[in-house]
């Protein structure tokens, strides 16, 4: 029963593991450049989201390590109508002034390989996201629309951060049952 529960418990937590890079959002061909765009969570709602790029030369694929990349991202005309982001009180405070120009950089995260961001989108909609590459004297630029959903209500946004207090509620009436179940045995003995 115990196993059963540890098991769960790390199944249930794995999935909110963050990966390196994210999922595939698009890959494509700007010039003698070949780029993949990566997104992370996967699904895309309106608020923080990890943008990474992987560039590589497309006659060999070999990764560049020397460009200056920045992302543009500009919102898309749609017929839905768009939510914004819900963001608490202190985090509002840093909401972006500008969503051009924002500068990816090299080793974003674990993978040294790839040019990285976080881009706060701050509505639902159809966003165009356009990737500027400088390279020595050749510049290259790639764009990709990205479909953003809206954002889950802040109860649903923010639940892994209040989950710790009743698991570990949990698991002292847990170890404190188990304790008291063997201390009748013992004495039979």
């Amino acid at each position: 029963m115990k196993t059963t529960l540890i098991f769960g418990l790390i199944f249930f937590l794995a999935r909110l593991g963050w990966a390196d890079g994210g999922a595939i959002q698009f890959q494509g061909d700007a010039g003698s450049l070949h780029v993949t765009v990566f997104t992370l969570p996967p699904i895309l709602s309106a608020g923080p989201v990890d943008v990474t790029v992987l560039i590589q030369d497309r006659s060999k694929l070999n990764p560049l390590l020397d460009a200056r990349v920045t992302f543009d991202l500009n919102e898309e005309t749609t017929a839905s109508p768009t939510k914004e982001a819900w963001s608490p009180p202190a985090c509002a405070l840093n909401a972006p002034l500008a969503l051009a120009g924002i500068p990816a950089r090299l080793n974003h995260g674990e993978n040294r390989l790839l040019y990285g961001a976080i881009v706060q989108v701050p509505s639902s909609g159809i966003w165009k996201l356009e990737i500027n590459i400088a390279r020595d004297s050749e510049t290259e630029s790639i764009s990709t629309l990205l479909k953003v959903n809206p954002p889950p209500s802040p109860p649903l946004a923010y639940w892994h951060l209040f989950i710790l207090p009743p698991l570990g509620v949990l698991g002292f009436f847990l170890n404190r049952t188990a304790k008291s179940q063997r201390h009748p045995n013992a004495e039979r003995r």
